[in-house]
């Protein structure tokens, strides 16, 4: 889930849970970022999203499930793609990676 933040165009979304909707919500939200503001407040999401799964990864270590850990390092790697992107005005290719996440969820 992710929180809105601000009444401007360029919101602010605070993401608060790992889920394919929120992934959506995103993906949504790179498909219209045009300004500098949205682009950067897409990529922060991604970071965010990204932070959460670093979480899942250290987790998975710590349990020691060599399924667990691939699946999560494979999540946190094509979101760092998404995440490089952003800034290269990339923004539909990088909902793209957040669409394709969804459906291997």
């Amino acid at each position: 889930m992710d929180t809105e933040a601000g009444s401007a165009r360029n919101r602010i979304y605070q993401v608060t849970s790992l889920d394919p909707e929120t992934l959506l919500a995103i993906a949504d939200r790179l498909d219209v970022a045009t300004s500098f503001a949205d682009l950067i407040y897409r990529e922060s999401e991604i970071d965010a999203l990204w932070s959460l799964v670093d979480i899942q990864v250290t987790a998975a270590e710590h349990s020691g499930s060599a399924t667990e850990l691939a699946r999560w390092t494979g999540l946190r790697s094509r979101l760092w793609e998404a995440h490089d992107l952003v800034p290269e005005g990339r923004c539909r290719e990088s909902a793209a990676i957040l669409r394709e996440l969804v459906q291997t969820w």
